[in-house]
């Protein structure tokens, strides 16, 4: 399965805004994607980003993973920053197989993990056949 993203394609993870929302910038986490027999695993690099405030939706075919760092616990500790945390943005396009209702997530050091599962009807399976 081809990653289908829907935001924007940038060369780098730089600062950027999307075109259909408001002036607010964001940055595109990295994220792998892989595919196992069950369905896909994501892995998505979301530094400083608490659980409480991520946000993973599945909504008419597609995936979007919000989330903001808390910024609360950098502040008034730097001397020098050439790197400011701002809010991450990604949506991606989920194909039909997947089942929303079983996928899970797990956020652990700044990486979340996110495990899309195949509909059992979209499983490939073995058909018996009988003597007659």
């Amino acid at each position: 399965m081809a990653e289908r993203t829907i935001t924007p394609s940038q060369e780098s993870n730089q600062l950027k805004r999307e075109e259909t929302r408001s002036l607010e910038q964001f940055i595109r986490p990295v994220v792998d994607i892989l595919e196992s027999a069950d369905g896909l695993i994501l892995k998505v690099d979301l530094p400083g980003v608490p659980r409480e405030k991520l946000t993973i939706a599945i909504e008419n075919g597609v995936l979007t993973i919000e989330g903001v760092p808390d910024v609360a616990a950098t502040s008034g500790l730097e001397v020098y920053r050439e790197f400011a945390l701002s809010r991450f943005y990604r949506q991606f396009q989920i194909p039909d197989e997947i089942d929303p209702g079983k996928a899970n997530a797990a956020l652990a050091n700044g990486v979340l993990t996110l495990r899309l599962f195949k509909a059992e009807t979209a499983k490939p399976r073995k058909i018996a056949v009988q003597a007659i």
